[in-house]
């Protein structure tokens, strides 16, 4: 019976093997979004941040320079704002009011810490997208929706 089970293990172990040596599908847009979508569940106990502007979607008055260059958003928790924008060379955040918090920057590949300054600033390099800000405010942990564009 031993050898009756090693064997269909065996051959199981090559169906498995032949089918990976296959290219696969790419996998659709939508379903990648969902799995987003669901990992972000994690994070089910934070606050999500509501969005109140984006520059994509609204225009920016007195800029000068076409928004392809840069994408403004502004977001909201309680009495707090949080302003991202977001360039090929940099990203900058603003908390107001103005004060020191702990930032995390999240992108599909990495996740870093940082801490706004005493006016509530952050520059850092741009990072990869799609890019999520998790911030640590005095009413709570907030985290913006995922920035794709």
């Amino acid at each position: 019976m031993n050898d009756e089970v090693a064997r269909s293990d065996g051959e199981f172990l090559a169906r498995i093997d032949d089918a990976f040596e296959h290219s696969l599908e790419p996998i659709p847009d939508r379903l990648t979004a969902a799995a987003r979508d669901a990992f972000s569940w994690r994070l089910a106990d934070v606050e999500l941040a509501e969005l109140l502007f984006d520059s994509a979607n609204d225009e920016l008055a007195g800029v000068r320079g076409s928004t392809a260059q840069r994408r403004s958003f502004r977001f909201a928790s309680g009495d707090f704002v949080i302003r991202v924008h977001l360039t090929t060379a940099s990203m900058i955040v603003m908390v107001e009011p103005p004060m020191t918090v702990s930032c995390t920057v999240a992108t599909s590949e990495s996740t870093a810490q940082h801490r706004t300054d005493e006016l509530g600033e952050l520059v850092i390099d741009a990072p990869d997208l799609p890019v999520r800000l998790g911030v640590d405010l005095p009413s709570g942990r907030v985290v913006t929706p995922w920035i794709t564009g």
